[in-house]
């Protein structure tokens, strides 16, 4: 998949009492800065300098040679951090899946909050979190989680621009920056950037404008309605590249499982083009678990439709459901665009 990887030699030397640890390669790198402090017991390059980050509530301080210990509880920003080799302290590793977040799902050292339906805090008061980014799933404890930060703390969230589709890629950009600043890796996180803004242009240019598209989610077995304008996963696709909605409803929703319009409903459309949101996909080895593509070939209302006739079915990546990151759009816009490409 097109993610990029810290290579090795990039990897920081890491140590418990480090916390964080940027990678080595960003020495080179200058942020705009406001002290001069020598390097701390973090061993961050840069440590001493003080950048300016924005977030959703405003601009916030943060002196890079006093981080030590890091928090992250957005699933967009896990993979991000892992590959910049950012040693967290706290975080939900209850929502992580060792297939997906391979350095940081079984980090025992790492203290684990839990999933975000009841997040042990005392984990996050344990860790005395410098700087804690958060969001998405977690986002609803923001003002918890920022009445436990250490007096010199720094919580962070962006979640404005990712909520909303229609300026969901621009919010996973700004993400991707400021996360890249934070840890001294703005070089790999330009390239992550380049590499997502590539995958939207090959769509833009292979999409005729004209094709008409379904979303649907799979969750325990049934295929569901996602709609252009708030549908889990593929609404910001739709919003992104203006795709012609096969079928739209009055009373769309963001329902983590897809709303519930019957199959025949969304055969009766006969899209051109079905993407498809495996939510069941984020835990590949529960016996109870069918793959999407086998649930859409089992369907014997879809298989009339032009798009599985003409084989224009495209996938999100297994992962999408516990990832949603700048990575996994990447790699679906790329496999979206070999497709359109391939039906020219």
């Amino acid at each position: 998949m097109p993610a990029t990887t810290t290579s090795e030699a990039l990897a920081p030397h890491r140590g418990r009492a480090a916390g964080i640890l940027s990678v080595a390669a960003a020495s080179a790198l200058v942020l705009s800065a406001c002290g001069e402090a020598e390097a701390g017991d973090n061993g961050a390059a840069g440590s001493g300098e003080t950048i300016t980050v924005e977030d959703d509530h405003g601009s916030h301080e943060v002196d890079l040679g006093a981080v030590e210990s890091v928090g992250a509880f957005d699933n967009r920003t896990f993979r991000l951090l892992e590959d910049l080799g950012v040693e967290l302290s706290v975080a939900p590793r209850g929502l992580m899946q060792s297939h997906v977040h391979e350095t940081y799902a079984e980090d025992e050292s790492i203290l684990d909050t839990g999933n975000h339906r009841e997040p042990d805090f005392e984990q996050l008061a344990a860790a005395e979190p410098d700087l804690v980014i958060t969001g998405q799933r977690y986002s609803q404890y923001y003002d918890e989680m920022a009445d436990l930060m250490p007096e010199d703390g720094v919580i962070l969230k962006w979640d404005e621009g990712t909520s909303d589709p229609t300026t969901f890629f621009e919010g996973l950009r700004g993400q991707a920056t400021n996360i890249g600043e934070l840890f001294e890796a703005e070089e790999e996180a330009e390239e992550l950037i380049a590499e997502l803004d590539e995958a939207i242009e090959r769509v833009e240019s292979a999409y005729n404008g004209e094709d008409s598209v379904m979303g649907v989610v799979t969750s325990g077995g049934d295929i569901n309605y996602a709609g252009p304008n708030q549908g889990r996963g593929v609404a910001p696709v739709f919003q992104e590249f203006d795709l012609e909605p096969a079928l739209e409803v009055d009373e769309e929703t963001t329902d983590h499982e897809g709303d519930d319009i019957s199959v025949e409903t969304i055969a009766d459309s006969d899209p051109d083009w079905i993407i498809v949101l495996d939510r069941d996909g984020m835990t590949p080895d529960d016996p109870e678990y069918t793959e999407a593509d086998e649930l859409i070939a089992d369907s014997p209302a879809l298989q009339q439709t032009a798009a599985i006739e003409n084989d224009q079915v495209v996938y999100m990546p297994q992962n999408m459901y516990i990832t949603e990151d700048i990575q996994a759009y990447t790699e679906f816009l790329n496999d979206f665009a070999d497709a359109l490409e391939g039906a020219e």
